[in-house]
């Protein structure tokens, strides 16, 4: 073989079944798997010392049942818990919605000036540590008991992350970007459609996975304080009745669902966003 043989022979690319590729193939497909069994591993594993010390009896089992008597409690309870999830779940859904979409448009449009920024950021500083069950006696004035209630709550507390991540990704555009489109004639809302949207988005899209944990905390809690029903007042109602393994039932089932909200937000995200390095690994909640 010629020495220019020789020379496009290894700088032509490797097939993705020859024998040379397969070793990083198999690598990938290690990190991937890895990825995968660490987070059901370290549950196991939880899981697995909630029971020794329920079975040891070193915690009470009057107070902490054993993890056998609460997947029997959620299997028996399971229709009960699955109506209660679907209340606090629209109440989710439609307070994130509502905190998501105007999330995005007000930090989008204080993030373009400077003096709306500086305006604006004293209001944030006051308003974004408030709890939102301290707003419970007025949001009851206001909304009543009931989902429109929690859904307003919710949305309060879920709107700051969006805000601020939408406002502070704004900020961050490329000035360069902004000059060639104004070189290139694009309107003002142009460069807001073509340059400042797209480079904000995954700002925005981390934001909303904080905002999703902050939903699944903030619902749960109104419906524990306020008794409007939902996976808290079943956990409520379980707890006053002295149905220990059901009250623990109603807590594992509140976790789950916050964990899957969040792998859907972030899968939604990596896939929506696949040209972004950090939403497509997925970003940290």
């Amino acid at each position: 073989m010629t020495g220019g043989g020789i020379g496009a022979a290894l700088l032509r690319p490797r097939a993705a079944g020859s024998p040379a590729a397969r070793p990083a193939q198999a690598r990938r497909k290690a990190r991937r798997w890895a990825r995968r069994v660490k987070p059901v591993i370290g549950v196991a594993a939880a899981f697995a010392f909630w029971e020794v010390l329920t079975e040891s009896g070193a915690l009470d089992q009057r107070n902490i049942p054993t993890v056998q008597s609460v997947s029997a409690a959620f299997g028996s309870s399971f229709g009960t818990i699955l109506s209660s999830l679907g209340v606090t779940l629209e109440s989710l859904f439609i307070g994130l919605a509502i905190a998501s979409v105007a999330g995005a448009v007000l930090g989008i449009a204080v993030g373009l000036t400077a003096w709306a920024e500086a305006a604006t950021d004293v209001i944030v500083r006051m308003m974004r540590p408030l709890p939102s069950l301290a707003l419970i006696p007025i949001a009851i004035l206001v909304a009543g008991l009931g989902t429109k209630m929690t859904s307003g709550l919710v949305a309060f507390a879920a709107f700051w992350p969006v805000f601020i991540n939408a406002r502070y990704g704004t900020r961050q555009v490329e000035p360069r970007f902004l000059e060639t489109g104004r070189a290139l004639g694009f309107s003002r809302w142009e460069l807001i459609w073509r340059i400042v949207l797209p480079s904000t988005a995954p700002a925005v899209a981390t934001g909303i996975r904080i905002a999703v944990g902050m939903a699944t905390v903030v619902t749960v809690s109104v419906e524990l304080v306020a008794g409007t029903g939902g996976l808290g007042g079943y956990v409520v109602s379980a707890q006053q009745g002295g149905s220990v393994p059901q009250m623990y039932a109603g807590i594992v089932a509140g976790g789950i669902i916050g964990w899957l909200l969040n792998l859907a937000v972030g899968a939604v995200a990596g896939r929506a966003l696949a040209w972004d390095a950090a939403a497509s690994r997925g970003m940290p909640a």
